[in-house]
């Protein structure tokens, strides 16, 4: 009986143009459009000048490094602060007109640089110039100790060196996993959002539920046939998901592709991120119910399940700084916290089975308790029926 509860409360969801746009239609869409503005954001590679002052009366010399870096369009003006005060330009450079004379000498002549510190564009280009400026006072530094008769390695001990412990372009597949957790995790809880509101709430507030119970299919049945029904559109919404990530990073991307390098491990990668998908479907969807169940009216169970979605985000932020190589077997043990932790895995290129494995245990245990519990409800007229 529950199969075929199952099926009618299924064909009766899709029926409804509702249904069809939110669960499937606008996650398609969503990320498509988020994998275009990563593409053409993030990872494009065009050098976008910004405007810096530099005051007329500084050193000509100066004005000459600047223009050097290609991210500057250099401004000359005599009084350089007040057009970044004006939003003329992000950077403001004055240093006295005789410079290099100074810097001949011996003296220590100084170079000022103003930006406003909530500007992202001024800080940036600030970062650059100091960066640039301070390469041009290590070439000074050394002239002076040759000039000296003094040997550079004697006050340059050791050398510093950053790599990266993958190859490839890190950046990127950074991009990739951060996005790539928020498309598939928030298309599962809305998929199945609009039917879990319905088939408990909506019923309650329509006077429809009486009925129901009315029927000889017992109450075990129908919870179980609701809940598979909010279970497949969850599944639906996040398997298309995944497929138009996949279609779209290697269709409409390039540098996100290369980074993904999908073509390698795209079985393996699939099968694990919809087993992924369906556990954590399946808990979502019993946490629905008892969320809906607690209300009375469509807009009261609105209300009650917003904020748990805005919590399913708090374990988002959490790995959002932690990479995939950090990720140990506490983080596949909790709820929700495990799905954004597989992903990221997968993502990276580590497949690893016990995390799976420790996925789908730990989603398991949570998936019963929670059905459990509303089930319980759905037991009692007080939940299952409302108000009167």
């Amino acid at each position: 009986m529950a199969w075929h509860v199952f099926m009618k409360e299924l064909k009766d969801a899709l029926r409804d143009r509702k249904t069809i746009v939110l669960s499937i239609l606008l996650p398609i869409l969503f990320n498509i459009g988020l994998l275009f503005f990563m593409e053409k954001v993030f990872m494009n590679d065009e050098v976008e000048q910004v405007k810096v002052a530099v005051d007329s009366a500084s050193d000509k010399q100066v004005t000459n490094w600047l223009e050097d870096i290609e991210e500057l369009e250099i401004v000359s003006s005599e009084d350089p602060l007040k057009m970044v005060e004006n939003g003329d330009a992000v950077v403001a450079i004055s240093t006295d007109s005789d410079f290099m004379k100074q810097l001949e000498k011996g003296e220590m002549p100084e170079v000022i640089i103003q930006a406003d510190p909530t500007s992202t564009k001024g800080g940036n280009a600030s970062d650059l110039i100091a960066n640039t400026l301070t390469m041009k006072k290590q070439e000074f530094i050394q002239q002076r100790l040759v000039e000296h008769q003094i040997d550079p390695s004697e006050i340059e001990p050791f050398q510093i060196s950053l790599k990266s412990v993958s190859e490839g372009d890190d950046m990127s597949l950074y991009m990739v996993s951060i996005f790539a957790q928020l498309i598939i995790v928030l298309a599962v809880l809305m998929g199945g959002l609009p039917a879990a509101n319905d088939l408990f709430a909506g019923e309650k507030e329509r006077k429809t539920m009486e009925a129901l119970l009315m029927t000889p299919v017992h109450r075990l049945h129908i919870i179980l046939g609701k809940w598979l029904t909010i279970s497949a559109l969850s599944m639906i919404s996040g398997i298309f998901s995944v497929i138009t990530f996949i279609v779209g990073v290697n269709l409409f991307t390039e540098n996100l592709a290369e980074a993904l390098q999908l073509d390698k491990n795209i079985g393996f990668f699939t099968v694990s991120l919809l087993v992924g998908i369906i556990f954590f479907a399946l808990l979502i969807s019993s946490l629905e119910m008892v969320l809906s169940l607690l209300a009375n009216t469509m807009k009261e169970a609105q209300n009650y399940i917003s904020p748990v979605t805005t919590l399913a985000m708090v374990p988002y932020f959490i790995l959002i700084g932690t990479s995939a190589n950090e990720l140990s077997a506490t983080y596949f043990m909790i709820p929700f916290l495990n799905i954004y932790a597989l992903i990221k895995q997968l993502i990276y290129g580590i497949y690893d089975a016990t995390s799976i494995l420790l996925v789908v245990g730990s989603s398991t245990i949570f998936i019963v308790i929670s059905f459990l519990i509303a089930y319980v409800m759905f037991s009692k007229s007080k939940w299952v029926l409302g108000k009167g």
